[in-house]
C-alpha cells in the first residue's frame, strides 16, 4: 500500500468499506514514513514532529559509535526513539526521557524488543539518575519555525549544562545554523560538524570524554574525520584546479587545515575554496578543472555562453549579491552543451570561472 499514491476516491472507498478502522491515520503514518530520512522507515511509528527532527539512519549509527564505550546512558528528549534504537544496542541500562506522552509511546513501540530501556515521561533537565553518559536532542522547533539560539531550545543549553552533576559526558545535538562562536563555555568541550552525502546535518556539542582537542568535521557515509590543527595557507589565486570543501569542513572553519593536509592553497583569503596546480582528489572536496576564467562582464559572459552553445549551466557563487535564479534569467541560455560556472568575488570585483567537475575514481570493492 505504501508504494501507491492514493487518490481521493480510493481513500473514500477505503473508509466506506472499513468504517471501524482508522484509515486516515494509517495513510497519514505512511506519508510521514515516506518523507522520513530513515532507510527502514516502515519499521517505525513516527509522529509528524518526531519525523522532522529525527536523525537519519546513518547519523543515528554515528551517534551509536560515539557512545560505544559506555554501558549506561540516558537519551533525553528521545523523540520517536530513532537514536535510542541504535545507541541502546548492547547497553546494560538505558533511560529514555520525553515530556510528550504520544512521542514516548512511539519511542516505546520502536524499541519494544529492547528490554533494558526504562521510559520516563518528564522534563529532560530534571532527569535525576546517575549514568555514564547523556545524549540530548532538544526541541528545536516552535511551530514551523526552526530555533537556532541554544537558549531558545527546550531544554535550554544552560539547563543542559547543569546535568554535569550527573555525568560530565554529554553530547547535545544543535542546529547546523547555530552561531557556535558566540557560546562562552567554561566546560571542557568541542564541536563536531556532521554531514551526510554533502549536506550538513548537525552540530554536536561534545562535553567530558566526548570532547576532542578542537573542532571536527565528520563525513558520512564515509565515516572519516578532519580535526582542527590551526594551519595557515598562502593565497594563490585561480590555478588549474579548484577544490570545493564539504559543508562540514566549511562550517567548522577547517578549510585551511584541509588545504594544508592536501598540499594546496587558498584561492582567496575570504573564500572557502582551495586551488592547486595539480589534480587532487579527496573525500573532503569536490574537484573542478578550470577551463576558462575572466573578469566579470555580463555582455562578455552572454556572448561566451552563446558561442559555446551552453543550454544547461550549474552556477556556483561566492560573495555575489544576486541569487542564482535571478541571475540565470538574464543569460537566455540556448544550446545542447552544459558546464559549471563559478562567480566569485575577489577584492573589489568578480571573476567568472568555467570548470569541469572531476568525478572521484570508484573505490575497489573489498
Amino acid at each position: 500500500m505504501h508504494k501507491e499514491e492514493f487518490s481521493i476516491n480510493k481513500i473514500i472507498a477505503l473508509e466506506q468499506k472499513n468504517p471501524d478502522k482508522p484509515i486516515k491515520d494509517l495513510l497519514s503514518l505512511i506519508n510521514i514514513q515516506k518523507k522520513s530520512k530513515l532507510e527502514n522507515s516502515t519499521e517505525f511509528v513516527l509522529t509528524p514532529k518526531g519525523a522532522q527532527q529525527a536523525s537519519s539512519t546513518l547519523v543515528a549509527k554515528y551517534h551509536a559509535k560515539r557512545f560505544s564505550r559506555f554501558q549506561t546512558y540516558a537519551d533525553l528528549c528521545c523523540g520517536n526513539g530513532i537514536d535510542l534504537h541504535y545507541i541502546s544496542e548492547n547497553k546494560q541500562k538505558t533511560f529514555a526521557v520525553d515530556l510528550d506522552e504520544d512521542t514516548l509511546l512511539a519511542a516505546k513501540y520502536n524499541n519494544r524488543n529492547n528490554l533494558n530501556i526504562t521510559f520516563l515521561q518528564m522534563k529532560a533537565e530534571e532527569f535525576p539518575i546517575e549514568v555514564e553518559a547523556i545524549f540530548i536532542d532538544p526541541d528545536r522547533r516552535e511551530g514551523n519555525r526552526r530555533l537556532i539560539d541554544p537558549e531558545d531550545l527546550s531544554p535550554r543549553l544552560s539547563d543542559v549544562l547543569k546535568l554535569e552533576k550527573i555525568t560530565p559526558n554529554i553530547m547535545m545535538k544543535l542546529s547546523p545554523a547555530m552561531d557556535y562562536d558566540s557560546l562562552n563555555l567554561s566546560y571542557k568541550h568541542s564541536f563536531e560538524f556532521v554531514s551526510e552525502n554533502g549536506e550538513l546535518k548537525e552540530i554536536l556539542l561534545c562535553l567530558g570524554d566526548f570532547a576532542n582537542l578542537g573542532k571536527r568535521a565528520v563525513l558520512l557515509p564515509q565515516g572519516i574525520c578532519l580535526d582542527e590543527n590551526n594551519q595557515e595557507l598562502t593565497v594563490s589565486g585561480i590555478q588549474k584546479y579548484i577544490l570545493e570543501p564539504d559543508p562540514a569542513v566549511i562550517r567548522a572553519g577547517l578549510v585551511q587545515d584541509l588545504g594544508y593536509n592536501l598540499g594546496c592553497d587558498l584561492l582567496d583569503s575570504y573564500l572557502a575554496l582551495l586551488s592547486s596546480d595539480h589534480e587532487i582528489q579527496s573525500e573532503f572536496t569536490k574537484t573542478y578543472e578550470v577551463v576558462d576564467h575572466f573578469d566579470y562582464n555580463l555582455k562578455k559572459l552572454k556572448k561566451y555562453l552563446r558561442q559555446a552553445e551552453i543550454g544547461r549551466l550549474v552556477i556556483k557563487t561566492r560573495g555575489f549579491s544576486q541569487s542564482v535564479e535571478q541571475f540565470r534569467k538574464k543569460l537566455n541560455l540556448k544550446g545542447n552543451n552544459e558546464t559549471i560556472m563559478f562567480i566569485i568575488r575577489i577584492g573589489d570585483g568578480h571573476k567568472i570561472i568555467f570548470a569541469n567537475f572531476l568525478r572521484k575514481p570508484l573505490r575497489n570493492k573489498q
